[in-house]
């Protein structure tokens, strides 16, 4: 079955995995003070623009998401011409509109991709599904993650619907607020629900960084830590529990809003690697993208897995 998966730009994948798998990446629009940015998978630009200092509480961004016409055009040139199915899988339909656009696109779609296969001489028809994954970044990308896996060794579609239907209501997405008064203020912007500008400052002033757990369409606070460090230990050392007691996908994904080489010098993270690789279970590695890092700030962290202790929280 010739398949791709298409994810919104929000999802959180590294670049070698991208480039390497069936999967494309639905850009979302980026605007950083009147400066259009383009949110791809260029890892290499995205750590230029969080260490360059572009990304900060004092920048004006504003974001959009692609509209149903722009979902439509992508699918139709970069898809269709190559792939009998698209699996659409799209961020938390409860922060933005995507979910609802591609959904709007599955049943508009079949008359142009049939036009544009009979053109190519493909006589197969154009398959569509739309998955809302209840969560974002780490999280979203492990669903990606998983239903690549499931694809790829041949499970049928039918089967696979069931199959990530259940594994979207498992996955734990977690992040670390590393600026609490520049993640208020990006939440002001979009519209959601956030700390009162008193209890930001001070958070920040005191060094407070919190911990929120996004999943099944809810994001919960979950923790608050003194320092980012701190707060990393505790989530990484979450994770290395869970791998112990068992994952329902042998996979943990990292995305960070930042140079992965500061990760990779941290001890909790070999310890991380170290149990990971005892229990046979893949750690990936990736940067955060733009519409991401646009509400978290640089130096964002967020982890993806779907533990089958689904009762402990980090802390």
């Amino acid at each position: 079955m010739k398949y791709t998966v298409i994810i919104d730009s929000v999802a959180a994948l590294p670049e070698s995995l991208i480039k390497a798998r069936p999967i494309e990446v639905l850009p979302v629009t980026i605007n950083i003070n009147g400066v259009p940015q383009p949110d791809n998978i260029d890892e290499s630009g995205l750590i230029d623009i969080y260490t360059s200092g572009s990304l900060s509480i004092k920048s004006e961004i504003s974001t959009a998401p692609p509209s149903s016409e722009q979902i439509q055009e992508f699918i139709l040139t970069r898809v269709v011409p190559y792939s009998d199915f698209a699996i659409c899988q799209s961020l938390s339909k409860t922060t933005s509109p995507i979910y609802d656009n591609f959904a709007d696109v599955e049943v508009q779609i079949a008359k142009k991709a049939r036009e544009v296969r009979a053109k190519l001489g493909i006589e197969t028809p154009f398959r569509m599904t739309t998955l809302n994954t209840g969560t974002t970044i780490a999280g979203q990308g492990l669903v990606a993650i998983y239903g690549d896996l499931l694809l790829n060794k041949g499970t049928d579609l039918q089967d696979y619907t069931k199959a990530i239907d259940k594994f979207t209501k498992l996955v734990k997405t977690y992040v670390i607020v590393r600026d609490l008064l520049y993640t208020r203020k990006r939440s002001i912007e979009k519209g959601v629900k956030t700390v009162g500008i008193g209890a930001a400052l001070i958070g920040k002033t005191a060094g407070l960084i919190p911990i929120v757990e996004i999943c099944n369409d809810v994001v919960t606070p979950i923790s608050t830590k003194r320092g980012f460090e701190n707060a990393l230990d505790q989530l990484v050392e979450y994770a290395i529990d869970r791998i112990k007691d068992g994952l329902f996908a042998p996979v943990v994904n990292i995305s960070y809003a930042g140079d992965l080489a500061d990760l990779y010098g941290l001890s909790q993270i070999k310890k991380l690697q170290k149990v990971a690789k005892q229990h046979k279970v893949k750690v990936f590695f990736g940067i955060m993208g733009l519409a991401s890092s646009s509400v978290y700030g640089p130096g964002g962290f967020s982890i993806g897995i779907a533990p089958k202790n689904q009762a402990d929280k980090p802390g």
